[in-house]
């Protein structure tokens, strides 16, 4: 009898197919050989995309936040600036989330210098945290960039 020593006719590598979503914890795996790896991520009780309207009540509240905050006028009239700024841009006619985001995270920014330099402000970020948590998936960033934690 006659051995078989050909060598199987999978060539190995690997296929990754991701498709849609953000995804964070994914695990990938490779081995020798032959190998399936199935994993399904799903999101318990799904959020529902937030409204324009809802939108531009939460950034009502970030403004009055930082209207009512202790922040030397100086940094506050910046921070300020940096929100109008982000505020238009949500309410453009395509809002612009990219520009929001990212001034946003200016306000922040000057947050947490008047913080760092006047010991001010530091119960905002209390009151901005979850207004922050409900916005950043609509504007596509995490919570923790958009309020530059650290």
């Amino acid at each position: 009898m006659a051995e078989n020593n050909s060598q199987p006719k999978n060539p190995g590598g690997m296929s990754l197919n991701i498709g849609g979503g953000q995804f964070s914890g994914v695990q990938v795996g490779q081995a020798a050989g032959d190998m399936t790896q199935n994993q399904q991520n799903t999101q318990g009780g799904a959020e529902k995309e937030l409204t324009l309207p809802e939108v531009a009540e939460l950034m009502a509240q970030i403004e009055s936040i930082f209207r009512n905050s202790d922040l030397p006028e100086d940094q506050k009239k910046q921070a300020l600036k940096h929100l109008d700024y982000a505020t238009d841009a949500v309410n453009e006619k395509e809002p612009d989330k990219d520009t929001a985001a990212k001034s946003l995270q200016k306000a922040s920014k000057v947050l947490k210098e008047a913080n760092e330099t006047f010991n001010a402000g530091e119960g905002i970020w209390k009151k901005l945290e979850p207004i922050a948590k409900q916005l950043a998936p609509w504007l596509g960033v995490a919570a923790k960039s958009l309020l530059l934690f650290t």
